[in-house]
């Protein structure tokens, strides 16, 4: 079983804190800068990476969404959340004025 563009990968080691570089020329190619963010998940037995900002808005609510639901959380939390945060902008706004 083989997969497409395989021959043109490269072998890299995981260290023991579980990084990993890669390579200069990918690094170049998906201008990848030193502060990058790269967005990582499983696709069965593959590791698949994909650069932050050319995620779509579709696409980062539904990471956001997946995680939101392993952590708990629900819609009315984050309403109540929001709530909270607004009456303690208020409280500090009111005080200062």
């Amino acid at each position: 079983m083989g997969l497409m563009g395989l021959s043109n990968g490269e072998i890299i080691k995981v260290t023991s804190k579980g990084q990993i570089t890669i390579p200069a020329k990918i690094r170049k190619a998906l201008s990848l800068d030193r502060d990058s963010y790269i967005y990582v998940t499983r696709a069965g037995r593959l590791l698949v990476m994909r650069k932050v900002d050319d995620l779509s808005l579709d696409e980062i609510s539904a990471v956001l969404g997946v995680v939101a639901e392993e952590r708990g959380v629900t819609r009315e939390l984050l309403v109540e959340d929001a709530e909270r945060a607004r009456k303690r902008l208020m409280e500090e706004r009111d005080a200062g004025a």
